[in-house]
Parts: C-alpha cells; structure tokens; sequence
C-alpha cells in the first residue's frame, strides 16, 4: 500500500474524488478503482462501510456491500490487486448518490481529524498485522452481508471496518486497535445471540 498517490490522507482522498464527480452524472465501480488506486483500496473500503455506521441503513443492502467488502478483503490478505467481475466494474453509481456518501465521510473524517495521528507504526506497516487486519476485515465484511436479525450487529461490523481501514490509509495504529476490540464486541454480540436462540430453540423442541 506504499504507491505513489495523488493524495495522503483520507480527506485529500475524497476531495479527490468530489472534484471527478463534477463532470459527471454517474461513476462506475471501475472509474472509482481507478481514481482510488493504491490506498484508494482501504478508502474504497470506508465508503462501503459508511452507509452502515449509522442506526438507520438502506435495506436490504448489507448483503451485496458486505460481500464486496468481504471479497475485496480477501484480495487484499493474497496481495493482489482489486479484482472485480466485468459485470461489476461495469455497475455505475448516480454522482449525487456517491456524493451523499462522500460529504457524509467528508463530515465524520473532519470531526476525528484532531484525533488521527501516524502512530504505532506496527499494527499498519507489519506484513503479518497486515494480514491480520485484511482478516478481520472479511469476516467482518461477512457479519454484515449476514441477513440476520441481530440488533447492532450490522452497525458493529461496519465500524470495525471502518476504523481498521482508516487506521491503515491514515498510518494510526490507535485507529486499527479501536477496530480490533469493535471486531471481537461483534463477535461476543454474535455468540452472545447465537447461544440464545439455541436455549430458546432447545426449549421450544423440548
């Protein structure tokens, strides 16, 4: 993730791409891969996340995003570049639609800007770390594209992606950490749920 790159931080990232929006109506996945090359894969990573880091979501869409996330993870961990169907890249998305996406990242990553420092150089630049974190980040990607009726869990999931991939774009160690314990929170609120419904399915056939 060292390419050289147009910007270095995620706000210079969005600015970025706002400006390639203004000549456009519409973006297609494989213009916004190309304009987020190199780093732009954890960027891309946090606008899929986004729109699922907040108490109301769009419905029915965890799944899809989920699975992208989880699928572009997975090319990360192999390091490899991001590879998508045609049928995919082709996939265009209405400009004030991604617009929408990216004032409201635009907004959250100015309000934290103070707190986002480079820091604990391991937990982003380590090749086994590296891994790591493109591990949690396609379970969580699972946990989202998961259609179940689990309170939060949707909203957990994507704030730990979404905090592991801003950690690594922004070199903040502390930001990775954060995204750690929101990963195993998920995990223990699944487990939690899922022993539930099996005493409460236990009971039910007893």
């Amino acid at each position: 993730m060292d390419d050289k790159l147009p910007f270095h931080s995620l706000e210079e990232g969005i600015l970025l791409l706002k400006k390639e929006m203004e000549s456009s109506s519409s973006f297609s996945i494989s213009k916004i891969l190309h304009i987020l090359s190199g780093k732009g894969r954890p960027l891309l990573l946090i606008l899929l996340s986004l729109p699922f880091c907040q108490p109301l979501q769009i419905p029915g869409m965890s799944t899809p995003f989920g699975l992208l996330i989880a699928f572009l993870g997975w090319r990360m961990s192999f390091g490899k570049s991001i590879w998508l169907p045609e049928w995919i890249l082709s996939k265009t998305i209405p400009t004030n639609i991604l617009e929408n996406i990216t004032d409201k990242t635009l907004i959250l990553v100015r309000k934290i800007k103070p707190w986002i420092h480079p820091r604990i150089n391991l937990m982003c630049r380590s090749p086994l770390i590296e891994k790591m974190n493109v591990i949690l980040i396609v379970i969580s990607g699972l946990f989202l594209a998961l259609p179940l009726p689990i309170p939060l869990s949707n909203l957990a999931a994507a704030w730990a992606i979404f905090f592991i991939a801003l950690g690594v774009l922004e070199d903040d160690g502390i930001l990775v950490l954060l995204g750690y314990f929101i990963f195993f929170l998920t995990v223990g609120l699944f487990m939690v749920v899922t022993t539930h419904l099996k005493n409460i399915f236990s009971f039910l056939a007893g």
